[in-house]
């Protein structure tokens, strides 16, 4: 029955994943795992110090385990199925014995979660390193994702021959766009490292390591289901031997509750069947709490503080602002995007033209695995909003269409000394013609038509410096220059007082090119809208 629910629950986390596309609807939660994850939410309250609306679904969750017990562990948590899985087909047939440092190692998770709280509460956001569900979906993103996309694209490619023959012309030309991840290989190290540690122990990971277990396993002693055992019992230890969390000691009758997930293996292979799981208010069972002493409390809260407090201090800290750095459409302001975001990378896995990669150094030690726009690789699709609709703590805030549109992300600047028309007078209206709101237009300079940035009709989609046909980096970049980031109010309000104005061809650049090519005619109009003091070449121009 639990291995069943753990199926189904990790089926539904993929199918929640593999949903998260341009195409979700406003009213789907597609990052309903990460919304009910509290450890998520409690470190985005602590790091924003705001309320956050989706953090409260999480409450679902907290309210479960009040009720029932550290259920999710056992039956709903998609890494922890995962875990279950490999363990199986890797390691059901290896002897592991009892850790002597058993009793030390439970201590970790708990000094893990009190640390990463308290480096929340400086405004430094690190959870995401160890959370479960944030973790499992990076490794989804930048990992599992790509590879499937890879696998499908080669069995469409051996199978065309055969569509093509059978006059399949939709299938026979299909292909899937291949999208490509900073730091795939890291997280594959990340992911590997958590499946080996099951070589030393059964679930090592939820038994040791797990900030998320460690913060349900303080509220699941309250649980109305409890083990009990009976008199029945004859002391074989089987359940001991059998329990996945090792939340058996010694004395079988005891219960370790901080470490019990209510998965009912020991009921299962109890030959006496003298273990049940009955509802119960009174306290029935002896049970530990958890193995955490007021010193290693205190050490863990002081070491969260400390690291946080270096974190902002950091030699990477002044690399922040410093950086060509293009923060998703409708991104919170920097300090804030910060605080909040989870680096979940649910906004990079929905990116329909998978220009959203995480950041390394670029905004310090705090922005690691941050989303960024990298427009030399793609352009962020003007038609497409998913990335807001699936952040779960809304660092990316959820936007209209129109909204969206005026969330103006930077500001396009020509690199003259690189640019094919500047530079070297030849023919190019590539940013001209891809432009999709006219921003970028042909003006008479030194009698020639020289592309110009129109600042307040750019909002930074990227799209001109993505097609630069210019090799290497593009001769026209976007910058994070004029950029708006809100943390609350309407984007388009903003950009009408800046004057601002995203509209599709407005018709400002209307000519046709002549055989002269970029060259302006003597006495022509555009000719006479150059200002005086700029006087103009007489010598013979052209295009080489």
């Amino acid at each position: 029955m639990r291995k069943t629910v753990q199926a189904l629950s990790l089926l539904l986390f993929t199918a929640f994943f593999a949903l998260a596309t341009y195409r979700l609807p406003d009213w789907f939660p597609a990052d309903l795992y990460l919304r009910i994850d509290p450890l998520l939410g409690l470190n985005a309250l602590l790091a924003s110090r705001e309320m956050i609306g989706r953090v409260l679904w999480s409450l679902i969750l907290i309210g479960a385990t009040l009720a029932v017990g550290r259920f999710f562990c056992a039956y709903v948590c998609p890494l922890g199925a995962a875990i279950d899985g490999f363990d199986f087909l890797l390691f059901r047939k290896v002897g592991r014995a009892v850790l002597r440092t058993d009793s030390t190692l439970r201590r970790w998770k708990y000094v893990l979660l009190f640390l990463f709280l308290a480096t929340a509460a400086t405004g430094v956001s690190l959870v995401y390193l160890m959370d479960p569900i944030a973790l499992l979906t990076r490794f989804y993103t930048f990992f599992l994702y790509p590879l499937l996309i890879t696998i499908i694209n080669l069995l469409l490619d051996l199978l065309r021959p055969l569509f093509q023959g059978l006059g399949w012309a939709t299938l026979a030309h299909l292909h899937y766009p291949q999208p490509v991840y900073y730091m795939m290989a890291v997280t594959l190290m990340i992911f590997g490292a958590v499946i080996a540690f099951n070589r030393l122990a059964p679930r090592f990971w939820c038994r040791y390591l797990c900030p998320l277990g460690a913060l349900l396993s303080l509220i699941s002693p309250l649980g109305v289901f409890r083990r009990r055992v009976s008199p029945e019992c004859n002391r074989c230890m089987v359940c001991r031997e059998g329990c996945p969390m090792g939340a058996i000691g010694e004395d079988p009758f005891k219960t370790g509750s901080a470490d019990c997930i209510q998965c009912r293996e020991c009921a299962g292979i109890c030959p006496q069947k003298a273990i049940s799981f009955p509802a119960s208010f009174s306290g029935v069972g002896e049970y530990s709490g958890p193995d955490l002493s007021r010193r290693g409390f205190v050490y863990s809260v002081g070491g969260g503080l400390t690291l946080g407090f270096l974190s902002l201090r950091t030699p990477f800290t002044s690399l922040q602002g410093k950086r060509q750095l293009i923060r998703p459409p409708g991104a919170l302001p920097e300090t804030a995007f910060l605080r909040t975001c989870i680096r979940c990378g649910e906004c990079m896995k929905s990116c329909v033209t998978n220009t959203l990669q995480p950041s390394l150094w670029e905004s310090g030690f705090s922005g690691l695995w941050t989303p960024k726009l990298e427009l030399r690789m793609a352009a962020c699709e003007p038609n497409c909003n998913v990335c807001g609709k699936v952040c779960p703590t809304q660092a990316i805030r959820s936007l209209s269409m129109e909204e969206k549109t005026h969330a103006k992300i930077g500001t396009a600047v020509l690199r003259k000394e690189t640019c094919l028309v500047w530079a070297q007078n030849k023919m190019c209206l590539i940013c001209d013609e891809i432009c999709p709101y006219n921003a970028i237009v042909f003006r008479p300079v030194e009698g020639y038509r020289r592309p110009v940035v129109i600042a307040s009709r750019c909002n930074g989609c990227g799209y001109c410096e993505q097609r630069c046909p210019v090799r290497g980096e593009s001769a026209i970049v976007v910058a994070p220059d004029g950029e708006i980031r809100l943390a609350e109010g309407s984007y388009i309000r903003e950009a009408k007082k800046l004057q601002l104005e995203f509209k599709l061809d407005p018709g400002d650049d209307k000519y046709l090119l002549e055989e002269s090519g970029f060259k302006v005619e003597q006495g022509s109009k555009e000719e006479k809208s150059v200002p005086a003091d700029k006087p103009i070449s007489r010598k013979p121009k052209g295009f080489l």
